[in-house]
């Protein structure tokens, strides 16, 4: 059956001589995986709309019975030239798109999911500095539409609000509870015989803020490194917990050991 929809390249990896597998996330269908045969070759009136990153419009020969569609036609529609400018946009693209790769299912189609992807995309282009904060967020949000959204706002021990509990205290020790599905206090914690990894105050207002921002407001907000790691492993643990397969991400460590080197 022919279709046509949207879709963000995720991935594309040489085939054969002149062809490409692709893995997209399509407006339509969800996560796919794709051939466009052909795509390499200098006559190929589609090969630059493959890029990874890409936003494009395709027609596919789609069949349910097959793991791998066709591609027939494809056009691009935004290449977004800016996110390769930077060492630190690349990363925060790269992550974008693993998250959206690895925490999906083929032929599950999610328009929401397909348009936060898009606009994350969007606003990296044209971000200038703080690129980063762009991969926070499109994480922060993406948990909540795979259905698993974790809950800042109130103690998941004790139902108590969070923040005005902590500053009205000195005890500000913060604990994450996965299965509980969000941030704990870690003296309402105790009471309750609830364990869970600790948090920084840091990283929980940070992610606090992801949540609840618009991704405009976050080129002008500053992470330092120690608390970008904090808020990592915080995302990442959660992620661990509600996203069967789920391992760090790949791209994030590349462009930490390059930093580190």
């Amino acid at each position: 059956m022919i279709k046509k929809t949207d879709a963000i390249v995720l991935r594309s990896i040489d085939y054969r001589d002149q062809s490409k597998i692709l893995t997209l996330y399509t407006k339509d269908f969800g996560r796919i995986s794709a051939i466009a045969k052909g795509a390499r070759s200098a006559q190929s009136k589609f090969a630059s709309a493959f890029e990874v990153g890409s936003h494009i419009s395709i027609v596919l020969y789609k069949k349910s019975t097959r793991d791998i569609q066709n591609i027939s036609d494809a056009t691009l529609k935004t290449s977004f030239f800016s996110l390769t400018s930077s060492m630190e946009k690349l990363n925060a693209m790269h992550q974008i798109l693993e998250l959206a790769r690895v925490c999906t299912e083929d032929d599950e189609p999610n328009q929401k999911l397909f348009a936060l992807l898009l606009s994350a995309l969007q606003h990296l282009d044209r971000f200038k500095k703080n690129a980063v904060n762009l991969a926070f967020y499109f994480q922060v949000n993406l948990i909540s539409l795979l259905g698993f959204t974790p809950s800042f706002k109130t103690c998941v021990a004790s139902g108590k609000p969070i923040w005005q509990t902590i500053q009205a205290s000195d005890d500000k020790d913060l604990l994450l509870v996965p299965d509980m599905g969000g941030i704990a206090i870690r003296k309402e914690a105790i009471a309750k015989g609830v364990s869970g990894k600790p948090v920084s105050v840091q990283a929980f207002r940070l992610i606090e803020m992801l949540s609840s921002s618009s991704p405009a407001e976050l080129e002008t907000l500053v992470i330092q490194d120690y608390v970008a790691g904090d808020v990592a492993f915080v995302l990442d643990t959660y992620f661990r917990h509600h996203i069967e397969g789920y391992t760090q991400l790949r791209s994030r460590d590349v462009f930490n050991q390059i930093q580190r080197g």
